[in-house]
């Protein structure tokens, strides 16, 4: 017989299950309408330092509020001291060098395609694991990374037949974006294990936007020429693409387990293929329903298999 504590118990978990789902779901979302934003913000005139700016602008005053906040506590200070270096340096390596090379393969590729490659970032994970830890990849993650490689390998021969040569830079910056993206994660698992997710990403996001800012500094873009559809186009990309989906996914983190998260994770490149159709007026041939589905298929084969 149940009891009444017992039926409680399990109810508040239901609700915080629920909740986590939700808040993954909508990180997710935001994150997967970054591409369409900065392909609209190359269209009204920006380029890569610009649109890394805007977004760094308009995000790293509320990151270094998050920060002086969490850092009220003697605790949260002291964990600063001891680890925040190398939380500034993982947060430039991933938000920065990531996000130039990401943005930059924006201007050359399609955002389905920018989306896939990106997607493409787990198998590079194993990769690294495999050569840093020596945790050898299972037959069924080998087969899943080569299947997603496959996948990504049809559109990207469409997308160099139809968009011409300029893809293979594109796709080249993308994958580089993933892999820089991928030694990240490796490098940051232990150090948000130090000072908890919303410390190290205040930490990181803080440190990669005040180096964002210097590179527009030594960069021969021109603020003056910044239209105004470009400046709510960065705005809007800081705070809904890059501020909210940050902390939606921590509290996703909190309250899931890792195969949970990553499952609405997969969802994204099918967001962004959707945006990217309806918005951007992009092609969706069958070789991309094809491609993206080996995407998908392998990164869930890789994420069940390494939880």
């Amino acid at each position: 017989m149940t009891t009444q504590p017992q039926r409680l118990s399990s109810s508040l978990f239901s609700s915080q299950h629920q909740i986590g789902l939700l808040c993954a779901f909508i990180g997710c979302l935001l994150f997967s309408l970054k591409p369409i934003l900065v392909k609209l913000a190359y269209q009204a005139g920006g380029d890569a330092a610009s649109i890394m700016a805007l977004r760094a602008m308009s995000s790293l005053p509320l990151y270094l509020f998050t920060l002086m906040y969490i850092c009220r506590k003697a605790s949260a200070r002291s964990k600063v001291r001891q680890s925040g270096l190398a939380a500034a340096g993982v947060g430039i390596l991933g938000y920065y060098l990531a996000s130039y090379l990401d943005i930059t393969a924006l201007e050359f590729i399609s955002a389905q395609l920018e989306r896939l490659l990106i997607f493409l970032f787990p198998s590079f994970v194993v990769l690294i694991s495999w050569v840093v830890y020596k945790q050898v990849p299972s037959k069924t993650v080998i087969g899943a990374t080569i299947l997603g490689y496959a996948g990504t390998a049809l559109i990207l021969a469409h997308d160099f037949q139809t968009l011409g040569s300029s893809v293979t830079l594109g796709a080249a910056l993308a994958v580089a974006s993933a892999f820089v993206f991928a030694i990240y994660l490796v490098a940051s698992k232990p150090l948000i294990g130090k000072l908890g997710s919303s410390l190290f990403t205040s930490i990181g996001m803080g440190s990669a936007g005040v180096t964002i800012l210097i590179h527009l500094l030594m960069s021969d873009t021109i603020i003056a020429n910044w239209s105004i559809e470009l400046i709510v186009i960065g705005v809007v990309l800081g705070i809904v693409c890059t501020v909210l989906p940050s902390y939606f996914v921590a509290a996703g983190m909190a309250r899931l387990s890792p195969t949970q998260l990553s499952l609405t994770n997969n969802a994204g490149p099918a967001i962004t293929a959707t945006f990217a159709v309806l918005i951007l007026g992009e092609l969706f041939t069958v070789w991309h329903a094809v491609g993206m589905i080996l995407v998908i298929f392998s990164v869930v084969l890789i994420n069940r298999s390494k939880n």
